[in-house]
């Protein structure tokens, strides 16, 4: 029986970190059209929601899940979350997911995160790491697969989605994989 730690975890230009409460208006300023179309929180998401969460939800309950703060080194600034969901230590399995603000898109920092993340996780004994995408999500999918990730199917109306229930694309990583 393990469990996510908070810790930091570093790149060639990323700083992966537990947020803190002073990254809430980074945090909030990210949340844009983007983040509020996939992400079904994201919806009604205001200041407030940001300082609690980055305050003390990152980790409330380490067993099953953790986030963590995408910072790059060339801003120092927040930028996105990466992190865990749904850890199930008997059977080795997490999922992952991650979004990212406007101004850290297209730098190839998600899907830099994302093999750091995998490294942790399978260093801590975990197995298979799965990732969700909505069907529409392509730059969410191109991630995954630029990340090693293999795409294994559709999971039919799988998650609530800002306008209802969406279908999700599974992809998974395999500790060895990577």
């Amino acid at each position: 029986m393990t469990s996510f730690e908070p810790t930091t975890l570093r790149t060639e230009r990323l700083v992966l970190r537990p947020p803190e409460e002073g990254d809430a208006p980074d945090c909030f300023a990210a949340v844009d059209q983007v983040v509020r179309r996939w992400m079904p929180w994201a919806r009604e998401y205001t200041l407030e929601s940001a300082r609690r969460w980055c305050a003390k939800e990152a980790f409330r309950d380490p067993r099953r899940e953790a986030s963590f703060a995408i910072v790059p080194e060339r801003t120092g600034r927040f930028g996105g979350v990466i992190g865990f969901s749904r850890a199930d230590w008997e059977t080795g399995v997490a999922e992952t997911g991650y979004w990212i603000g406007p101004a850290d898109r297209r730098h190839g920092y998600v899907t830099e995160a994302v093999r750091a993340v995998a490294r942790y996780a399978f260093g801590l004994g975990l197995y298979r790491l799965e990732l969700l995408a909505a069907p529409g999500n392509v730059a969410s999918q191109r991630v995954a697969e630029r990340a090693g990730f293999t795409r294994e199917g559709v999971l039919r109306k799988a998650r609530p989605a800002p306008d209802g229930r969406s279908d999700m694309v599974l992809f998974s990583l395999l500790e060895g994989e990577l």
